[in-house]
């Protein structure tokens, strides 16, 4: 069946539907990640965008869905070159289309993304809808503007236990990534608070906020930003990804919303000294100068655009980084950053 790809400067591209067979509208982005597909269409962070995936050959390995970054799929549709659709998978589940098709999500096959990504560097991200027709559109909606967390998160408040660590952490899911709750279970006990939930009177030994979708200076969010600010000094404080940007709008600096994002596992980050290859799933970030006047230290930045990757109070007891140190899907570089908050629990 045919499909087509339209997008808010008029361009329309035809190719092969799969999945769901229905329309879909969100924000156009792209993915430079080789391998990793499952874990990017099931990544919170994709909420209300149709995910494009640079790499041509897309799903030519199985479904798994012990790799799932949340329990459904979250884009709101795929965008491929050469998606193996219908290959079996084996095992744990059913094949790629079938699989999308069961989430409502739908796919287009056959689009020279390459081509497509070079449009959305030069254009800058941009609103597109995915349908059976060539019909003009309508692209007034914001597809960022909505609660994009809510339907990604367990609204109820979860105790995970870590018999060995004696210490306790405060996270705080915005759209967490599993990956990521699973990395710092292993690190002190978690109590995982919701977004949108009263945070419990318990004393912790850390705070940590999540990655997760949309605009760090959205209204729903602005309950962390306040408890946050309420912390600082008092508490050691963590953040991945949007908890980065939560961090710093606590402080007082301000984000921004950049011309196409960081999407994919092959982003060089540096120091000034080496180079760490890192998994990125972000289309917000920290402003530069905003951070560096209300006294945070941009310790790492991206190696191509400079972009705030991992900022430090002066006492140090505030950390966070950018980029997805679980690297899931991704490169190793980056785990000491788990490390470094398990070496400061037990300290």
């Amino acid at each position: 069946m045919k499909y087509y790809l339209t997008l808010e400067d008029g361009s329309i591209y035809a190719g092969t539907g799969f999945g769901a067979e229905k329309n879909a509208y969100g924000e156009l982005v792209f993915t430079t990640s080789m391998t990793g597909y499952l874990e990017s269409i099931t990544d919170p962070s994709y909420r209300g965008q149709i995910l494009v995936f640079a790499f041509p050959t897309i799903a030519n390995y199985p479904i798994n869905k012990g790799k799932m970054e949340s329990a459904i799929p979250n884009v709101a549709g795929m965008i491929a070159k050469d998606a193996h659709a219908r290959i079996p998978s084996g095992g744990f589940s059913g094949e790629l289309s079938d699989f999308l098709s069961s989430a409502g999500i739908p796919g287009i096959d056959g689009i020279e993304t390459r081509e497509l990504v070079k449009k959305i560097r030069e254009r800058g991200s941009m609103r597109a809808w995915i349908s059976q027709s060539d019909e003009k559109k309508n692209f007034s909606r914001d597809p960022l503007a909505e609660d994009l967390i809510y339907p990604t998160v367990d609204h109820k408040v979860t105790r995970i236990h870590n018999s060995s660590s004696g210490k306790s952490i405060l996270f705080i899911n915005a759209g967490s990534k599993i990956s990521v709750i699973e990395n710092m279970a292993r690190i002190a006990d978690l109590t995982v608070v919701p977004y949108d939930a009263e945070i419990p009177d318990d004393k912790f030994d850390a705070v940590f906020i999540s990655n997760g979708p949309g605009n760090p200076e959205s209204p729903y969010l602005q309950n962390i930003v306040k408890y946050v600010k309420s912390r600082i000094g008092e508490t050691r404080i963590y953040g991945i990804c949007l908890g980065q940007q939560i961090i710093a709008l606590a402080y007082g600096a301000k984000t921004y919303k950049m011309h196409f994002g960081h999407r994919g596992s092959n982003h060089a980050v540096t120091d000034g000294t080496s180079i760490k290859i890192t998994t990125h799933n972000h289309g917000f970030a920290v402003d530069r100068e905003s951070a560096e006047a209300k006294g945070l230290k941009i310790l790492e930045w991206d190696a191509n655009d400079s972009t705030p990757e991992k900022l430090e109070d002066p006492d140090n007891s505030v950390s966070c980084v950018q980029y997805h140190p679980e690297a899931s899907p991704g490169p190793h570089d980056t785990l000491g950053f788990f490390d470094r908050i398990r070496k400061e629990m037990r300290s």
